[in-house]
């Protein structure tokens, strides 16, 4: 189900995303006559996909980190930093969650996209599930960290939270010397 919504709808709507956009070159260059309902089916895929494929980003921890100042820390004062960030975006996003709620499904039910005549709250529902899935993924992580930062979990849960936290410079490193070590045991 995960796996639905953070990874193939967004599939998916880059795919038609792409098709439309090919084909309203095609019909504007080749046929000389544009179609108007193009963009609207663009922009419509485009926020499907960028909106629950960060979910995914999330998940799979792909969005660009600094982490010049988070590196000098320990296990424990990473698990703190991590959490105080985890914190501010989950007040964030609990904050937002019933306005959100209340502009979509309310207000923008009231308004219709100019072609196809979509109510926008369809075209902008599914920043309703990326909220309740961010806000879950943010949750997860808080209790990982809390526990890394008391010692609970033992080292099972101090690996999980290092895992979830490994750039991809760190990984790139270890590759690398697991490479150098298969050599040198050869």
């Amino acid at each position: 189900m995960r796996d639905c919504v953070e990874l193939y709808i967004p599939i998916a709507s880059l795919l038609i995303m792409f098709c439309t956009f090919i084909f309203q070159i095609f019909s504007r260059y080749v046929l000389k006559q544009p179609v108007a309902w193009a963009y609207e089916v663009t922009v419509m895929c485009y926020l499907w996909m960028v909106v629950l494929g960060a979910c995914y980003a999330y998940r799979d921890r792909s969005h660009v980190t600094f982490t010049l100042f988070y590196d000098q820390f320990g296990v424990k004062g990473k698990a703190f930093i991590a959490f105080l960030g985890n914190l501010l975006m989950f007040i964030a996003f609990v904050a937002m969650f019933l306005p959100s709620c209340n502009m979509i499904l309310d207000q923008m039910s009231k308004q219709v996209t100019s072609v196809f005549k979509i109510g926008l709250n369809i075209v902008y529902l599914p920043f309703i599930p990326f909220n309740v899935i961010m806000l879950l993924y943010f949750l997860y992580d808080m209790i990982i960290e809390v526990m890394v930062f008391f010692g609970i979990g033992g080292q099972a849960t101090v690996d999980k939270f290092l895992n979830a936290t490994k750039n991809e410079t760190e990984e790139a490193i270890e590759a690398a010397l697991a490479e150098e070590n298969a050599k040198e045991g050869k």
